[in-house]
Protein backbone atom coordinates (compact mmCIF):
# COMPACT_ATOMS: atom_id res chain seq x y z
CA UNK A 1 0.00 0.00 0.00
CA UNK A 2 2.64 2.25 0.72
CA UNK A 3 4.19 1.63 -2.51
CA UNK A 4 0.35 2.70 -4.18
CA UNK A 5 0.75 5.69 -2.42
CA UNK A 6 4.17 7.13 -3.38
CA UNK A 7 3.41 6.29 -6.91
CA UNK A 8 0.15 9.07 -6.08
CA UNK A 9 2.32 11.31 -4.76
CA UNK A 10 4.87 11.70 -7.91
CA UNK A 11 2.02 10.51 -11.19
CA UNK A 12 0.18 13.31 -12.30
CA UNK A 13 -3.33 12.71 -11.17
CA UNK A 14 -4.87 11.77 -14.86
CA UNK A 15 -1.57 8.89 -15.23
CA UNK A 16 -3.08 6.60 -12.54
CA UNK A 17 -6.12 6.05 -14.38
CA UNK A 18 -7.16 3.67 -16.47
CA UNK A 19 -8.12 3.42 -20.24
CA UNK A 20 -11.95 2.22 -18.55
CA UNK A 21 -11.94 5.11 -16.71
CA UNK A 22 -11.62 7.41 -19.15
CA UNK A 23 -13.63 5.57 -21.45
CA UNK A 24 -16.43 5.75 -19.35
CA UNK A 25 -15.81 9.59 -19.05
CA UNK A 26 -16.21 10.23 -22.75
CA UNK A 27 -19.37 8.18 -22.59
CA UNK A 28 -21.12 10.21 -20.27
CA UNK A 29 -19.74 13.50 -21.77
CA UNK A 30 -21.07 12.31 -25.16
CA UNK A 31 -24.27 11.97 -23.66
CA UNK A 32 -24.37 15.18 -21.80
CA UNK A 33 -23.10 16.55 -25.02
CA UNK A 34 -25.96 15.91 -27.10
CA UNK A 35 -28.66 16.02 -24.44
CA UNK A 36 -27.03 19.58 -24.38
CA UNK A 37 -27.78 20.35 -27.97
CA UNK A 38 -30.78 18.48 -27.86
CA UNK A 39 -32.57 20.79 -25.58
CA UNK A 40 -30.90 23.57 -27.34
CA UNK A 41 -32.71 23.06 -30.77
CA UNK A 42 -35.80 22.58 -28.50
CA UNK A 43 -35.94 26.15 -27.71
CA UNK A 44 -35.33 27.05 -30.90
CA UNK A 45 -37.81 25.18 -32.82
CA UNK A 46 -40.37 25.11 -30.20
CA UNK A 47 -42.16 28.32 -31.14
CA UNK A 48 -42.49 26.86 -34.68
CA UNK A 49 -44.08 23.84 -33.98
CA UNK A 50 -46.05 25.06 -31.42
CA UNK A 51 -47.35 27.60 -33.96
CA UNK A 52 -48.46 24.51 -36.23
CA UNK A 53 -50.15 22.67 -33.11
CA UNK A 54 -52.39 25.40 -32.31
CA UNK A 55 -54.92 27.19 -33.89
CA UNK A 56 -54.82 30.26 -35.74
CA UNK A 57 -56.59 32.08 -32.93
CA UNK A 58 -54.14 31.40 -30.49
CA UNK A 59 -51.14 32.68 -32.21
CA UNK A 60 -50.54 35.32 -29.72
CA UNK A 61 -50.24 32.16 -27.13
CA UNK A 62 -47.47 30.80 -28.40
CA UNK A 63 -44.70 32.14 -26.11
CA UNK A 64 -47.44 31.01 -22.85
CA UNK A 65 -47.41 27.42 -24.36
CA UNK A 66 -43.93 27.37 -24.78
CA UNK A 67 -42.80 27.95 -21.22
CA UNK A 68 -45.71 25.08 -20.40
CA UNK A 69 -43.23 22.85 -23.29
CA UNK A 70 -40.31 24.07 -21.53
CA UNK A 71 -41.60 23.21 -18.00
CA UNK A 72 -42.88 20.03 -18.84
CA UNK A 73 -39.51 19.01 -20.32
CA UNK A 74 -37.40 20.08 -16.94
CA UNK A 75 -40.20 18.48 -14.86
CA UNK A 76 -39.58 15.32 -17.28
CA UNK A 77 -35.73 15.57 -16.13
CA UNK A 78 -36.00 15.83 -12.50
CA UNK A 79 -38.50 12.45 -12.68
CA UNK A 80 -35.79 11.07 -14.70
CA UNK A 81 -33.21 11.47 -12.78
CA UNK A 82 -35.03 9.68 -9.59
CA UNK A 83 -36.26 7.32 -11.92
CA UNK A 84 -32.80 6.61 -13.88
CA UNK A 85 -31.43 6.05 -10.78
CA UNK A 86 -34.03 3.16 -9.52
CA UNK A 87 -33.70 1.34 -12.62
CA UNK A 88 -29.97 1.38 -12.58
CA UNK A 89 -29.73 0.08 -9.07
CA UNK A 90 -31.66 -2.79 -10.76
CA UNK A 91 -30.14 -3.37 -13.75
CA UNK A 92 -26.70 -1.43 -13.79
CA UNK A 93 -25.37 1.84 -14.61
CA UNK A 94 -24.06 1.01 -18.08
CA UNK A 95 -27.92 -0.62 -19.44
CA UNK A 96 -29.50 2.11 -17.73
CA UNK A 97 -27.28 4.42 -19.69
CA UNK A 98 -28.25 2.76 -23.25
CA UNK A 99 -32.02 2.91 -22.52
CA UNK A 100 -32.02 6.46 -21.56
CA UNK A 101 -30.09 7.47 -24.52
CA UNK A 102 -32.00 5.25 -27.13
CA UNK A 103 -35.49 6.50 -25.25
CA UNK A 104 -34.95 10.15 -25.66
CA UNK A 105 -33.34 9.32 -29.53
CA UNK A 106 -36.66 7.67 -30.12
CA UNK A 107 -38.98 9.99 -28.14
CA UNK A 108 -37.52 13.22 -29.71
CA UNK A 109 -38.28 11.64 -32.79
CA UNK A 110 -41.55 11.12 -32.00
CA UNK A 111 -42.18 14.48 -30.85
CA UNK A 112 -42.02 15.25 -34.61
CA UNK A 113 -45.55 13.17 -35.11
CA UNK A 114 -47.35 15.00 -32.10
CA UNK A 115 -51.21 16.10 -33.34
CA UNK A 116 -51.59 18.79 -30.58
CA UNK A 117 -49.95 20.63 -28.30
CA UNK A 118 -50.82 18.06 -25.09
CA UNK A 119 -49.39 15.20 -26.94
CA UNK A 120 -46.13 17.74 -27.96
CA UNK A 121 -46.23 18.13 -23.55
CA UNK A 122 -46.48 14.68 -22.94
CA UNK A 123 -44.01 13.51 -25.94
CA UNK A 124 -41.53 16.44 -24.36
CA UNK A 125 -42.65 15.29 -20.62
CA UNK A 126 -41.04 11.72 -21.85
CA UNK A 127 -37.87 12.74 -23.48
CA UNK A 128 -37.54 14.99 -20.19
CA UNK A 129 -37.46 11.30 -18.02
CA UNK A 130 -34.87 9.61 -20.49
CA UNK A 131 -32.77 13.02 -20.67
CA UNK A 132 -32.86 12.80 -17.04
CA UNK A 133 -31.98 9.62 -16.11
CA UNK A 134 -29.39 9.41 -18.89
CA UNK A 135 -27.93 12.88 -16.43
CA UNK A 136 -27.84 11.28 -13.47
CA UNK A 137 -26.76 7.58 -14.60
CA UNK A 138 -23.91 9.62 -16.64
CA UNK A 139 -22.62 11.22 -13.48
CA UNK A 140 -23.57 7.96 -11.12
CA UNK A 141 -20.93 5.81 -13.41
CA UNK A 142 -18.23 8.56 -13.88
CA UNK A 143 -18.19 8.75 -9.53
CA UNK A 144 -18.60 5.18 -9.32
CA UNK A 145 -15.63 4.37 -11.67
CA UNK A 146 -13.34 7.26 -11.10
CA UNK A 147 -10.85 6.67 -7.95
CA UNK A 148 -11.16 8.61 -4.81
CA UNK A 149 -8.40 10.97 -5.40
CA UNK A 150 -9.32 11.83 -9.12
CA UNK A 151 -13.11 11.51 -8.19
CA UNK A 152 -13.61 15.27 -8.00
CA UNK A 153 -12.25 15.90 -11.18
CA UNK A 154 -13.83 13.87 -13.36
CA UNK A 155 -16.94 15.33 -12.34
CA UNK A 156 -15.84 18.05 -12.95
CA UNK A 157 -14.55 17.46 -16.53
CA UNK A 158 -18.12 15.79 -16.96
CA UNK A 159 -20.54 19.02 -15.73
CA UNK A 160 -17.84 20.98 -17.78
CA UNK A 161 -18.93 19.45 -21.08
CA UNK A 162 -22.19 21.69 -21.30
CA UNK A 163 -19.52 24.70 -21.37
CA UNK A 164 -19.07 23.17 -25.07
CA UNK A 165 -22.18 22.85 -26.13
CA UNK A 166 -22.77 26.83 -27.06
CA UNK A 167 -19.57 25.70 -30.34
CA UNK A 168 -22.14 23.35 -31.28
CA UNK A 169 -25.38 25.40 -30.78
CA UNK A 170 -24.31 27.79 -32.96
CA UNK A 171 -23.30 25.62 -35.58
CA UNK A 172 -26.95 24.06 -35.58
CA UNK A 173 -28.23 27.46 -35.81
CA UNK A 174 -26.64 28.39 -38.16
CA UNK A 175 -27.97 25.28 -40.08
CA UNK A 176 -32.02 25.29 -38.70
Amino acid sequence: MAQIDQSIGTLPWYRLLNRDQWKVLFASNLGWLFDGFEIYALFLTVGFALKQLLDVGQAAAVPQYAGYILATTVFGWATGGVIGGIISDYIGRKRTMILAILAYSVTTGLSAFAWDWTSFAVLRFLVGVAIGSEWATGASIVSEMWPDHARGKGGGLLRRRHRQHPRFRDLAADHL
